[in-house]
C-alpha cells in the first residue's frame, strides 16, 4: 500500500497539468468496465504488472449518517469484505494508515475513527486472505443545511491483476445497498526492464490501443514521458471534458535510478487515491 501511495505521488509531478478533475463536465457512472477489454488492454502492454488498484466510491447527497449508522455500516462492510474475524487495532493518526509498512505482515484490521456531532469518519485497512490490501472509508458530514455522505472501497493487488474487474463488480454490489451514485477508477502499474525509446513506447501504446479498437484522444510526448488518453467503444464508462470523451489513460516514464520504464494505465483516468 505504501508503494502504491508513493507511485501516486510521483504521478502528480508529470500528470497533474494534463487534467484537472474539476474541469470534467460529464461522467457515465453506472457501468462496470468490461473484464475482457481491460484484461486484454493490460496483457497487450507486455509489461511486468506490479500493482492493480480499483477504487469504488459511493456518494449520497443530502444525507448525514449519525454515529450509530456509521458504525453499523462499518460492521456490514467488514462482513462483506471478509474482514470480520480480524482483530481491530486503533490508530489515532489517519496518515499512519497509508505511510506504515506494518500492514504487510499483520493480520489485524487497522482502524481510524473520528466521531462527533457534525462529522463522522471511519477508515479501515487490512490485508485479506487473498493477499489484497483493502481500505474502506465511511465519511459523513453536515455544515449548516448541507449534508453529504460517502463510502469508498479501495483494493490493491500485488503482482496480479486478472480478477481486479471482478473485485470492482463486488465493490459496486456492496455500495449499491446504500445508494446508486457509484463511480469506479482502476489503476495499473507495471514496468519494462529497460529504457524504452520514444518509438518503442509509442509502438507499445499503439498495439494496446489497437487491441481494444480504441483511438487516441490526446497525447503528450516529452523526452522523459508519454501520456495518452484513449476512447474505446468496448468500455461503456467514460469521462467527458469539453468536447472530448475518454475512458482509458496511460503514461510511460523512465526511472533512471532503477533502469526501468514505468507504465501507468487507468480507467478512466490516472488519479490519486483519497
Amino acid at each position: 500500500m505504501k508503494k502504491f501511495y508513493k507511485t501516486a505521488m510521483i504521478l502528480i509531478f508529470f500528470l497533474s497539468f494534463f487534467y484537472i478533475a474539476s474541469a470534467f463536465t460529464g461522467v457515465e457512472k453506472n457501468h462496470a468496465p468490461s473484464n475482457e477489454t481491460i484484461i486484454t488492454f493490460i496483457k497487450n502492454s507486455e509489461a511486468d504488472i506490479l500493482e492493480a488498484n480499483v477504487t469504488t466510491t459511493l456518494e449520497v447527497l443530502d444525507t448525514f449518517w449519525n454515529e450509530e449508522e456509521v458504525m453499523k455500516i462499518k460492521k456490514d462492510l467488514k462482513e462483506e469484505l471478509g474482514l470480520q474475524e480480524k482483530t481491530e487495532e486503533v490508530l489515532y493518526e489517519e496518515n499512519l494508515l497509508f505511510m506504515n509498512d506494518q500492514f504487510a505482515e499483520s493480520d489485524s484490521l487497522f482502524i481510524h475513527q473520528l466521531l462527533d456531532d457534525d462529522t463522522n469518519q471511519v477508515i479501515g485497512s487490512a490485508k485479506n486472505q487473498d493477499g489484497d490490501f483493502i481500505t474502506f472509508k465511511i465519511y459523513s458530514t453536515k455544515v449548516f443545511e448541507e449534508k453529504s455522505s460517502y463510502i469508498i472501497i479501495d483494493i490493491i493487488q500485488n503482482k496480479r491483476y486478472k480478477d481486479i474487474v471482478e473485485k470492482s463488480n463486488q465493490s459496486q454490489v456492496i455500495l449499491r445497498k446504500y445508494g446508486e451514485t457509484v463511480e469506479t477508477t482502476m489503476n495499473f502499474v507495471g514496468t519494462y526492464d529497460k529504457k524504452l525509446s520514444k518509438i518503442e513506447g509509442k509502438s507499445k501504446i499503439d498495439a494496446m490501443i489497437h487491441s481494444v479498437k480504441g483511438r487516441k484522444v490526446e497525447e503528450v510526448v516529452e523526452e522523459s514521458y508519454i501520456s495518452t488518453t484513449i476512447y474505446t467503444p468496448l468500455i461503456p464508462q467514460t469521462i467527458q471534458y469539453g468536447d472530448k470523451v475518454v475512458n482509458l489513460h496511460l503514461a510511460m516514464r523512465y526511472n533512471d535510478h532503477e533502469g526501468k520504464t514505468y507504465l501507468y494505465v487507468a480507467n478512466p483516468l490516472i488519479t490519486l487515491t483519497y
